[in-house]
């Protein structure tokens, strides 16, 4: 039986790495909820959210329904979870676990993972998952978000629910090559609405280990240039994104014109550039 894959042609070089740390029984590496100043940690406004799944438990005991700001896509997306008992009755107070599962096949791997806080946000669980890859029904590739729900003086449920995961264009989580520190992903969290200035950059990272996806926080740094290759030249002002907690970073980025620009980045440690590919996000800047 297949325990580990080896190695399957896939031409696009970041699913080849993921089929490298694909496992049958995958786990998933959780970062906390203290988010600090960051994307998932911001308000929303309920009448905006979407249903993008719902299911319930085998005994019927519990439903659960998933909601985001949008379809999901392959990069880090925010989830806000309403739980009902088997009376419909709202759970407000739970120990709640996302554990995202991609099945390829006879293999499969799990994803980077934000879990909720124990306490429902006007009436939703708040949590995240970095889906590394799309969905395929072409080749099979299906992703499923399994909710484990533990509450007061009840047994554990589970609550299995299927997403459909669209592929970015413009790619918002990218893996990249860290030499001797290994291989990471980079998410880029902040809004495609962008206008021309000086604005805050989010990110999120995390290792590739295995079948694990740690955060990834310690003795790193994001260097970030910004470009504008219709213009061929950058900006100056641009400040490299420092940890916040948990995986989490933030910097500041200065696009000084409308038009398409590249923010490039570059992962430091201990000050010494470690990455060794290039990791560029593209950004349309309006007025």
């Amino acid at each position: 039986m297949l325990t580990h894959c080896k190695f399957i042609f896939i031409p696009t070089i970041s699913l080849m790495l993921l089929l490298l740390s694909c496992n049958q029984n995958p786990q998933t590496h959780v970062a906390e909820n203290d988010h600090g100043q960051t994307v998932a940690n911001t308000s929303f406004d309920e009448s905006s959210l979407i249903k993008v799944g719902e299911g319930a438990s085998v005994d019927g005991d519990l439903s659960a329904t998933l909601y985001a700001s949008d379809s999901l896509y392959d990069t880090y997306q925010s989830f806000f979870i309403k739980l009902n008992d088997a009376k419909g009755r709202p759970i407000e107070k739970a120990r709640l676990q996302i554990l995202p599962e991609m099945k390829m096949g006879m293999m499969a791997h799990g994803a980077p993972v934000i879990q909720p806080n124990e306490e429902t946000e006007n009436g939703f669980f708040k949590g995240a998952v970095v889906f590394i890859m799309p969905s395929s029904s072409e080749s099979g590739h299906r992703w499923t978000l399994s909710l484990l729900v533990d509450q007061p003086d009840a047994n554990q449920n589970r609550v299995s629910i299927p997403v459909e995961v669209k592929h970015l264009k413009k790619p918002r989580t990218i893996a990249f090559d860290g030499g001797a520190d290994g291989r990471f992903f980079l998410s880029w969290l902040n809004s495609d609405s962008v206008k021309v200035g000086k604005q805050p950059a989010h990110f999120i990272l995390h290792r590739i280990s295995k079948n694990e996806y740690p955060a990834v926080f310690d003795g790193y740094e994001i260097q970030l240039k910004t470009h504008m290759p219709d213009m061929g030249h950058g900006s100056e002002g641009n400040q490299d994104a420092k940890a916040t907690g948990n995986g989490y970073y933030k910097g500041e980025i200065n696009l000084g014109m409308p038009g398409l620009w590249e923010v490039q980045a570059s992962l430091l440690k201990d000050g010494k550039v470690v990455s060794t590919e290039p990791i560029v996000f593209k950004v349309n800047i309006s007025e």
